[in-house]
């Protein structure tokens, strides 16, 4: 799947707790794709891109 800057995503944390956020930078690489998220808990996250469940669509237009 291709991410871009500015996606909601869904994601799965290595203790197995779902969270959401946006991407504000994706690494990408060879092997695998590494995202830069920044979660709605106020946390930001670096995510594989095999630990992305879905793409969230967007709650609200600016």
């Amino acid at each position: 799947m291709k991410y871009a800057i500015g996606d909601i995503v869904r994601f799965k944390l290595e203790s197995g707790e779902v969270q959401e956020g946006d991407v504000q930078f994706v690494d990408r690489s060879v092997n695998e794709n590494i995202l830069y998220i920044n979660g709605f808990c106020r946390w930001a996250y670096k995510v594989p891109e095999k630990r992305i469940i879905s793409r969230v669509p967007a709650r609200y237009k600016f």
